[in-house]
């Protein structure tokens, strides 16, 4: 097992205006998982216009030879999964050397389940999840997956209706091949309304209002609790080269913070 660094970080302007780090979850001999914050690419793709990337970020840095990317383990990383910029949670790297072909296998395989937590609206979802098995197709053109029974590719997103809280509700969605943007095309195909989604449907965001009860905003208080799609990768489990991997990211702070607060307001009763 490699000594790996807590987290890693990226100096201003490798991954946008500011430093960050970013957070390592897990890893062994040849790979990694990181914590991958919303609103960073993991890796180039020609929906992104050519953002920075983590992936970039890390190659970057190990070509000047920082510490804490040597840590890593990785000579050559390269994606094995994660998400689209604009969601956060768990990203897996592997060394092209090393193990990377046997993460693929696995992920290809169905040998990896690919659990999302999301918080979408309670009016117009289903009472209770199930599977969603339609076909996919990526518009580079429009810029969006949707779905084509013509041309799409077989596709399976398993939900799961989780708490209520008041005009919203927790869901998981589990698949073991998530193709980009899958979670979301699905989710909107079946009523499911992710907050903060802008590409499928807008179905706005939790404010500050539905967490409290009726008069207790000043005038103008009101304000969104998130900026961002609240949708995330919450963990990954399964088998690689026949040993268990499990990796479980946090929820991130605007994600957490609305949950709690739609929380306390349903215990103090309707806002």
């Amino acid at each position: 097992m490699p000594d790996l660094p807590a987290a890693i970080g990226f100096p201003a302007g490798m991954l946008g205006e500011y430093a960050r780090r970013v957070t390592v979850l897990a890893g062994g001999p040849g790979w990694v998982a990181l914590d991958k914050p919303a609103d960073v690419a993991l890796e180039d793709h020609p929906w992104q216009e050519g953002a920075p990337t983590l992936l970039a970020g890390i190659r970057a840095q190990l070509a000047t030879g920082k510490p804490e990317m040597r840590r890593l383990g990785l000579a050559e990383p390269a994606v094995v999964l994660g998400t689209e910029a604009e969601v956060a949670g768990v990203a897996i790297l592997a060394d092209r050397a090393g193990p990377l072909a046997a993460w693929r296998e696995a992920l290809g395989s169905g040998a990896l389940t690919l659990t999302h937590e999301l918080l979408a609206r309670t009016e117009d979802a289903p009472d209770e999840g199930g599977l969603c098995d339609l076909p996919l197709r990526h518009d580079d053109v429009r810029r969006r997956t949707g779905v084509s029974h013509r041309a799409g590719k077989r596709s399976e997103t398993r939900f799961a209706a989780g708490e209520s809280l008041g005009a919203w509700r927790l869901w998981t969605a589990t698949a073991t091949l998530a193709r980009w943007e899958q979670v979301r095309c699905h989710a909107q195909e079946c009523g499911i309304r992710i907050a903060g989604e802008l590409r499928y449907g807008r179905s706005g965001r939790v404010t500050l209002a539905e967490t409290v009860r009726a008069g207790r905003l000043n005038k103008g208080g009101d304000h969104p609790l998130h900026r961002g799609i609240l949708l995330r990768l919450a963990s990954v489990t399964g088998t690689v080269g026949g040993e268990p991997v499990s990796v479980v990211a946090p929820r991130p702070d605007d994600f957490e913070t609305a949950v709690r607060r739609l929380a306390k307001g349903q215990a103090k009763g309707p806002a």
